[in-house]
């Protein structure tokens, strides 16, 4: 029986665990705006999702809720272009892994109202 693959999908966002709040809103920040930097649609989804892979794999609800939560500020700071881009990139991913993204969206559904500067946060297609 092979063994099962413990690495994480995204080692980037896996050190952040313990990160202050600001610390986590800049490295989204950046991470956003790279990925909106990308020219072709699929390969910015192909970017997005192993983020959101690797959010959801984490074990202890309260610090995916501090990253996802971190997430979200950022996403409500970046330039509207960069913003329009990483919603079309979360629609489209929603197609190709829809269990982590149904997922992540529970986390989101359930920070959005103690999160009043995110109230247009993306959320996914259902």
């Amino acid at each position: 029986m092979a063994k099962k693959d413990e690495r994480p999908v995204d080692a980037g966002l896996a050190a952040l665990v313990g990160k202050s709040e600001q610390e986590l809103i800049d490295f989204w920040k950046q991470r956003f705006g790279l990925i909106a930097a990308i020219p072709v649609d699929t390969a910015r989804v192909g970017a997005l999702t192993p983020q959101l892979r690797e959010l959801v794999r984490i074990q202890n609800r309260e610090e995916r809720k501090r990253l996802t939560a971190a997430r979200m500020k950022a996403f409500v700071q970046l330039p509207a272009d960069q913003r329009e881009r990483i919603t079309k990139t979360r629609e489209a991913a929603y197609n190709v892994d829809r269990g982590v993204l149904e997922e992540d969206q529970r986390m989101v559904d359930e920070l959005l109202p103690t999160i009043p500067e995110a109230r247009n946060y993306p959320t996914a297609a259902r």
